[in-house]
């Protein structure tokens, strides 16, 4: 009897510590408090963030909803964040026209312009007749949807030497992000209402210095989307302009050994062509200059002359005074 009696103290202390034990932990997760941590010892450093889906804000941050099983999955209507861009070298003997031309496009395609710079016209050179060629690059911000048409009618500009097409997915580092951001809005709504419940000044500093840094991440983080956001919204076409005298021929890509070698010496004749050419212009163009030398050198040659004939009249004549004093010296020239 005795046995059965302590058997039964022994079951209902045991549930009773169980009971209270279940209490505590409830008590403790009602105020915000967990992992291990004990009431009155609040840890805002270790506030892991939460999963967007326990946000209760469906699907606020575009395309992510819960499962059956409280699972986050992206939905088949999520929509891609890619950016294009494209470099595009185009070729103009109307220089000033088809700066006008690309500049027309910003209205036309609804773009902006997010640098230029135009290079050339050296002074030097044109004030020595020298053939001067110009450049421009443009940094233009075009919607993406005016993004294929831009590209096709720089064509229109004029010769296009080189075009190429960036594309850059950042479809999963855009809503990872995301992600981020909503866990840091749910940890920071948190940490504001943990504050005002909060009893102690060393709980209200370890809230304050971890909401500081959920708020650093957070301003970090939309700055990056919207960063991104822009850049596929506008891509990037980077045009450079150049100025030429004649536009370069497209050469053949199956060329025989002999038509390279009838190539070679053509560029070997039209480069001698130039450069004498380039001779008889810079003669043309600097003939006062090469007067103005000739005739300081003509000058200077003439008093050189004339300074020698003094020089060697004296010496004559000196001569003849000797030979006429001393007849019989003889003079070793």
């Amino acid at each position: 009897m005795k046995k059965k009696l302590v058997l039964f103290f022994a079951i209902v202390l045991t549930v009773s510590l169980l009971l209270a034990s279940c209490g505590a932990k409830s008590e403790m997760d009602a105020v915000g408090y967990g992992n291990g941590a004990v009431a009155g010892e609040a840890m805002p450093g270790d506030y892991s963030a939460e999963s967007p889906s326990s946000s209760g804000d469906g699907d606020e941050w575009g395309g992510l909803a819960d499962d059956a099983g409280g699972a986050v999955k992206l939905q088949t209507s999520l929509g891609e964040k890619i950016i294009y861009s494209s470099d595009v070298a185009v070729e103009t003997v109307e220089f000033d026209k088809a700066v006008e031309s690309v500049e027309a496009m910003l209205t036309r395609y609804g773009a902006f312009l997010e640098s230029s710079s135009v290079a050339g016209k050296s002074y030097a050179e044109t004030a020595s007749g020298r053939q001067t060629y110009r450049q421009a690059v443009f940094v233009i911000r075009v919607p993406v949807d005016a993004f294929g048409d831009m590209n096709t009618d720089l064509e229109n500009v004029g010769n296009v030497t080189n075009h190429r097409v960036y594309t850059e997915n950042i479809t999963e580092r855009y809503y990872d992000t995301q992600s981020r951001v909503d866990s840091y809005r749910v940890e920071q709504e948190r940490l504001l209402a943990m504050l005002e419940k909060c009893g102690t000044v060393t709980e209200m500093i370890e809230i304050e210095s971890r909401l500081s840094e959920v708020r650093y991440e957070l301003e970090a983080l939309e700055s990056t989307l919207r960063n991104w956001q822009n850049r596929v919204d506008y891509s990037t076409v980077n045009v450079t302009l150049n100025e030429v005298r004649e536009y370069t021929k497209p050469v053949e890509i199956h060329r025989t050994y002999w038509q390279q070698i009838g190539d070679g010496l053509r560029n070997t004749l039209e480069n001698i062509g130039e450069f004498f050419k380039e001779l008889f212009r810079w003669i043309v163009v600097n003939l006062p200059t090469i007067v103005l030398i000739a005739a300081f050198a003509a000058v200077v040659v003439v008093l050189v002359l004339a300074v020698t004939r003094k020089v060697r009249a004296r010496k004559v004549k000196q001569d003849k005074a000797v030979d006429a004093v001393f007849p019989d010296v003889d003079r070793k020239e």
